[in-house]
């Protein structure tokens, strides 16, 4: 048996191929073509670029082949060794002069390619044949021209279906909730998997983060939305969560994108109602605006151990951190700057925060916090209000600078025309729906002792999750920051308002929690 070093090259470019026969045929090949010549395949260097496309080139610069052609010219691989490929074309499909430096560089590095189709070999003697060589090169030519080729009439059918108003349905942009129709006219719901996608919004508009909704997701064993191939992991992820929650298509959207210099760019506006909606605008737009509010809260083992974490700043402009409970007194928050030395910012009891602040900011702003339908219909209607505001405020902001780079253009400007209007159409929609919750019944001056209580209770019990899960979205739904002025503390609401309430001094001693006396009198 020949000792000659044997690699196989195998590449495919799309997700689909890897879950089919693609993958396999090029190994069994490999081990057929060894086989028949008495080589052993190297199983311990398998190069693969799954997924990666010969055509842009990336394979030899980003992908396996780069690092096997680093290796080679390091002298890792040893002078002789073979590289299979099942054609040439697997190599690359890039620009001609690309490809001939390619072919050119893995030969002059020591290692002889091998075409398992038809059996040609390259190494150092044969690539000075020149009239083999030119063939070579008219191969690599002709490859490059039909994949671009492909490419364009793939593009050219699609863009005149779009332009016919007609679907272009194909898993390549489908979601994994949506399975194409057999005539591929439309879509139909996995309504399994649609369920869901629902459960992780609902949960994110709860106040949960991905950690937690990826875990309950787990333990509940909910069906994965996404597409299962072969060898796919079903369990759930945060990052898939993060990436779910941002997911237009859950709005039926869909954003055609066009290959750019190697990159995928978005290609003219979303198409609405593409696919079957599954979110509706009311809880898509109350998640966007529960994470746009999430600033990194401080979580203990997976639990929002702090409901006032990333909104509770020092006049001073540091964020305060909670301390835990001392002994048996309350939770104190402490500026930053002070722990670092650099002020010497009076520190805040959790207690005042929670008997105090919640109870007066729950009475000025009860229609928030109220747990009556009406109330909860009348915020998620104005925080999809204002998050459509703020999406077309970036929309109108992009098209500005695209034309001041662009310089004169009436596309652009029709189009800024249509989203000002837009604009100034959801404007007054956000200030009809706040004067539609302003307008709610206020529930009375125990309502914000109750909101105390619950807090309380919620912090002094740490398997109460939810509850302080509810609490936190509460708080961050309508704060934009809550600061400690060492006598005051003012609550800066996202509408723009300034609510301050004054604390007496005898409140900011420590104090011992009536949980605790409870304890210690049984005792």
């Amino acid at each position: 048996m020949n000792e000659t070093r044997v690699y196989s090259y195998r590449r495919f470019s799309s997700g689909r191929q890897a879950s089919g026969h693609s993958l396999e045929r090029q190994s069994a090949s490999a081990r057929a073509w060894c086989a028949e010549n008495g080589y052993i395949l190297d199983e311990d260097l398998v190069i693969s670029d799954l997924g990666v496309s010969a055509f842009a080139g990336k394979n030899a610069s980003e992908g396996a082949l780069a690092v096997f052609l680093a290796a080679a010219k390091a002298g890792r691989i040893p002078r002789g060794s073979i590289l299979l490929v099942e054609s040439l074309d697997r190599l690359s499909r890039s620009a001609i002069h690309e490809a001939i430096g390619l072919l050119t560089s893995i030969v002059v590095s020591g290692v002889r390619v091998v075409s398992m189709i038809d059996g040609k070999e390259w190494n150092d003697e044969t690539i000075k044949d020149t009239m083999n060589f030119m063939m070579s090169v008219l191969l690599f030519s002709r490859e490059h021209e039909e994949s671009a080729t492909k490419a364009k009439r793939v593009r050219a059918a699609a863009l005149k279906k779009r332009a016919a108003g007609l679907p272009v349905v194909t898993t390549v942009h489908g979601s994994g909730w949506l399975i194409p129709q057999d005539d591929l006219q439309g879509w139909l719901v996995d309504m399994a998997k649609a369920e869901s996608v629902k459960k992780v919004f609902e949960m994110a508009a709860a106040g949960h983060g991905g950690v937690a909704i990826a875990r309950m997701a787990n333990e509940g064993k909910w069906q994965s939305p996404w597409r299962v191939r072969a060898n796919t992991n079903t369990r759930w992820e945060h990052t898939q969560i993060s990436r779910l929650l941002r997911d237009r298509r859950t709005l039926g959207e869909w954003q055609p994108k066009r290959m750019l210099n190697g990159e995928l760019v978005t290609d003219g506006d979303p198409v609405l109602k593409y696919f079957p909606r599954i979110i509706s605008d009311e809880l898509w737009y109350s998640v966007q605006n529960a994470l746009a509010g999430r600033s990194g809260p401080v979580r203990l083992r997976g639990i929002k151990g702090d409901i006032f974490a990333g909104l509770l700043y020092c006049s001073c402009g540091e964020r305060m951190e909670r301390k835990s409970a001392w002994q048996r007194g309350y939770a104190r928050y402490y500026c930053l700057g002070r722990k670092a030395g650099t002020t010497n910012c009076t520190p805040l009891s959790e207690a005042v925060l929670v008997k105090e602040g919640l109870p007066f900011l729950a009475r000025a702003e009860s229609s928030s916090f109220s747990n009556h339908e009406a109330a909860i219909e009348a915020r998620n209607a104005l925080a999809a209000a204002q998050e459509k505001l703020k999406e077309l405020s970036q929309k109108a902001a992009n098209l500005i600078d695209a034309l001041e780079q662009s310089g004169s253009s009436s596309y652009i400007l029709d189009r800024l025309n249509v989203v000002e209007k837009e604009k100034a159409a959801v404007d007054a929609l956000v200030e009809q729906k706040k004067a539609a919750l302003t307008a709610l019944p206020v529930s009375g001056y125990a309502f914000g002792d109750k909101i105390a209580d619950e807090a309380e209770a919620a912090i002094s019990d740490k398997s109460a999750v939810q509850a302080r899960h509810r609490i936190a979205s509460s708080l961050a739904l309508i704060l934009e920051k809550i600061v400690w002025h060492g006598s005051f503390i003012m609550f800066r609401t996202k509408s723009g308002e300034g609510i301050a309430q004054m604390i007496e001094k005898k409140s900011l001693k420590r104090v011992t929690r009536r949980d605790k006396k409870a304890n210690l009198t049984a005792k």
